[in-house]
């Protein structure tokens, strides 16, 4: 063991760029480096427990950060249920106006928020996380067209069609017309080709 290594300690190789920049986190938190760095690779760890990459559990909190500056919150899903069931049949036209109003604003916020970087991409992972108990969600892309296939085996016609009208208005946002789609119970089929300007 190197000379000046505490016993119980391990000295690990860590590029220099990095080393200075957890010294300048560390220094901004007004912590000891060592103790800094410890805890960091503690996080890793538990991170790991839960079957998750640090980077996973970063990158999801970022992503919660986002929806709270968005002003979005966390509403049981059967409350929203139940209020899109007494509205849909008597004026499904005004549901469907706001979703995709607020599709478009949602958008926009990802335009605004996120500098570079894939915004469909980026959306696509909001999908997965959100409250629409999507199972699974898929933008695959060939040349400049985006198809969209989104699964939920609990979610009804209602919640199906104003989920596929939310996409329409945040795709149409990031640049993207809809040429394709088909929604049937729990299950979405969209088409996006680039908009002209």
């Amino acid at each position: 063991m190197p000379k000046g290594i505490p016993k119980g300690m391990k000295l690990i190789r860590v590029p220099e760029d990095l080393v200075t920049r957890l010294n300048e986190a560390a220094n901004l938190d007004g912590e000891p480096f060592l103790e800094y760095v410890i805890e960091a690779l503690e996080q890793a760890v538990r991170a790991h427990q839960m079957d998750r990459s640090i980077k996973q559990v970063v990158d999801f909190y970022e992503f919660m950060m986002m929806q709270k500056d968005a002003g979005l919150m966390i509403t049981p899903s059967e409350t929203l249920n139940k209020l899109i069931d007494k509205l849909y049949s008597s004026d499904k036209e005004f549901l469907q106006k706001i979703w995709l109003d607020a599709g478009g604003w949602y958008g926009k916020y990802l335009l605004a928020k996120v500098k570079g970087g894939d915004h469909v991409e980026l959306f696509g992972e909001v999908l997965k996380v959100t409250n629409w108990d999507l199972n699974d969600v898929e933008f695959k892309r060939e040349g400049s067209s985006i198809s969209l296939r989104c699964i939920s085996f609990t979610m009804s016609i209602e919640n199906t069609f104003l989920l596929m009208t939310f996409v329409e208005g945040v795709m149409n946002t990031l640049g993207y017309k809809t040429t394709n789609q088909e929604c049937m119970r729990g299950m979405i089929n969209m088409d996006f080709e680039p908009a002209k300007e």
